[in-house]
């Protein structure tokens, strides 16, 4: 705010009324979202529907690895239509326990999420940061998501090397 008033003279007092409006209201929605997230969780833990999704997939015999690769096909689904909170406040509480029961650390099913979601948050059609982008470099939103799809392509082997291979996402922590 001092740069903007003082430095560069370029801060009204009106534009920071409209961010701290804005800033309530995308607080209060993810707060929101926060709070119903917790009575959903509740209702899991209470009715136990992690550990029966659990149960059934490790009682039909799916291979851990196709249901790694449904968490990875899930994560990319529900990044591209919803905000990374919400998404995660969702997911983590019905995907965790199951993925623990196929073996998968705590770690690992946070660094899956976190990179799944940022690969949401960069693919049409929602792509929020893709919107960002193009409206800071003034092209529209194929063209940045042509020069983007290389990346998005190279965060998809991360995300599936984090899948695939544990100790890419487990090494470091190991170390502590």
């Amino acid at each position: 705010m001092i740069l903007g008033f003082f430095v560069y003279k370029e801060l009204k007092w009106t534009d920071v009324r409209k961010a701290l409006k804005k800033t309530f209201m995308m607080s209060s929605s993810i707060m929101i979202i926060g709070g119903f997230t917790m009575i959903f969780t509740w209702i899991l833990a209470v009715e136990q529907i992690p550990a029966a999704i659990g149960s059934f997939l490790v009682g039909s015999h799916i291979p851990a690895w196709m249901v790694f690769l449904f968490l990875d096909i899930i994560i990319l689904i529900l990044g591209t239509f919803l905000d990374v909170t919400p998404c995660i406040l969702l997911i983590s509480p019905i995907l965790l326990p199951v993925m623990q029961q196929f073996g998968m650390s705590e770690l690992q099913f946070g660094a899956i999420v976190i990179v799944g979601l940022a690969i949401g948050l960069v693919t049409p059609p929602v792509g929020m940061c893709l919107n960002v982008a193009s409206k800071i470099c003034n092209m529209d939103i194929v063209s940045v998501f042509k020069s983007a799809a290389p990346f998005i392509l190279c965060n998809v082997i991360v995300l599936v090397g984090i899948t695939f291979i544990p100790a890419l996402s487990l090494w470091l922590p190991s170390l502590i």
